[in-house]
């Protein structure tokens, strides 16, 4: 049973060098010199503090309550317990993996939570701070988030609107600065809703436009919008058609969406954008299509799903070939639940509904194993419930465990469960916070 640390607990402690007085009393400064010095300082108290940044913590909700917790990674703790208003239909983390965005779509609800984990920027070096989580008083309030995008420096939310109330749809994107200062961030207004999707590029927006006429909620089209004094203003429609669009994503110089005809794809060069269609092999009959799609900023190409399936993206050959990434040797074929990029973009993840995690390697997309996460008995998951995956900036990863309330760890160099943590509610939606690359860390 986890027992919740008060926040006195996390007193100031200043590792490696004491440069005067940083924080308050339920504040870790670990100060790193920016030139390493030999002594001989026992280092054992520094690495211990590494390792806590390095873990992290996870930001996880508690299935069917408007509750969130935050746990210690390394002390397996509750560092804190916050309640919403509604239960949370996702939680992501911003680009720094500081915050953690709590996305309450039918309240029409954001709200964010700070991990207490950041750094202090000097100039020379940078302090990692170890403070208490805490709620934050900036929210990202609008009608029906739902799409959640982000890149290093941005995330993306892509509000449907509601039909019902005659609300239009809206995109908002958001810097950390934003967060810290409860400022608005910068905004799309349409004028009418969609199920769309966006994707933040500096001042860009690449953003769906709807044509209010039709039936469908799904817009067909994609804009190039121009931020100005705090909102978007568009600059081109482009007349390239993505009918059905659903799903996008982005690398380094270009975004892709999926479109019920193909993949369409905008590549960027400086202020320029152009666009160009992937269409759909002949193996795609009836309505088989790309409906979700994910991209990393070292990789060239992305990865498609379409009617379960995952197939790489190749903009330049402009081809969609299968990724075979089911394990023959099962009598049940698995499902596909959580999927993402880790390790830099050189592993693609899949955790399927077995409880197994299957890892393919980026550069040539085959197998390196499939990984059997989950040992709990099937059978007994609750109702309503799944596996979720949080991936993080390093080598491990996060499965949760609904049959047993647990949180497994997954070394990916190793391929091995190299830890899990017992939590006292039956979780559900979850991330993992935490500074993406501590100064002291010298794994």
């Amino acid at each position: 049973m986890m027992k919740k640390n008060a926040v006195s607990s996390l007193t100031l402690i200043m590792i490696a060098a004491l440069l005067g007085g940083c924080g308050g009393s339920d504040t870790k400064i670990v100060e790193r010199d920016p030139v390493p010095i030999e002594d001989d300082h026992d280092h054992d108290d520094d690495h211990d503090h590494d390792d806590e940044l390095t873990q992290g913590r996870l930001l996880i909700s508690a299935k069917d309550q408007a509750k969130v917790s935050i746990i210690d990674i390394k002390e397996k703790q509750l560092l804190e317990e916050f309640t919403f208003t509604e239960a949370p239909s996702a939680i992501y983390a911003s680009p720094s993996y500081r915050y953690g965005y709590v996305i309450q779509r039918t309240a029409d609800l954001v709200n964010v939570i700070d991990s207490g984990l950041s750094q202090e920027d000097h100039g020379d070096h940078k302090d990692d701070v170890i403070e208490a989580p805490m709620q934050m008083s900036f929210n990202a309030n609008g009608s029906r988030p739902t799409h959640f995008t982000g890149n290093h420096t941005q995330s993306v939310i892509f509000y449907d609107g509601n039909a019902t109330t005659a609300t239009p749809a809206s995109v908002a994107v958001y810097t950390e600065s934003d967060i810290a200062n409860n400022t608005a961030g910068t905004r799309l207004q349409y004028t009418t809703h969609m199920h769309g999707a966006a994707q933040g590029r500096g001042d860009y927006l690449i953003s769906t436009v709807r044509d209010a006429a039709t039936e469908s909620t799904l817009p067909d089209r994609v804009a190039v919008y121009k931020a100005e004094a705090g909102v978007f203003t568009e600059q081109e429609i482009f007349t390239e058609t993505c009918p059905g669009l659903h799903g996008s994503a982005q690398n380094e110089n270009q975004i892709a969406f999926g479109c019920t005809d193909g993949v369409l794809v905008i590549t960027q060069n400086g202020d320029n954008f152009t666009a160009a269609k992937i269409t759909n092999p002949t193996s795609f009959t009836g309505t088989t299509r790309i409906g979700t799609v994910l991209g990393d900023e070292a990789l060239e190409q992305f990865v498609g799903i379409a009617a379960g399936q995952f197939f790489a993206l190749d903009t330049t050959a402009a081809s969609i070939t299968a990724i075979n990434w089911l394990d023959t040797s099962l009598a049940t074929p698995p499902t596909a639940l959580a999927y993402g990029f880790a390790d830099a973009g050189e592993l693609f993840v899949i955790l399927d509904n077995q409880g197994g995690l299957t890892v393919i390697h980026t550069h040539d997309w085959a197998v390196v194993d499939r990984l059997q996460v989950i040992t709990s008995n099937i059978a007994a998951l609750p109702t309503g419930s799944r596996f979720e995956l949080a991936i993080t900036p390093g080598h491990h990863i996060y499965v949760s465990d609904p049959i047993a309330n647990q949180i497994k760890q997954v070394d990916l160099d190793s391929l091995n469960v190299t830890d899990s943590i017992q939590l006292d509610f039956v979780p559900n939606k979850f991330t993992w916070l935490g500074i993406a690359e501590p100064e002291g860390n010298h794994h």
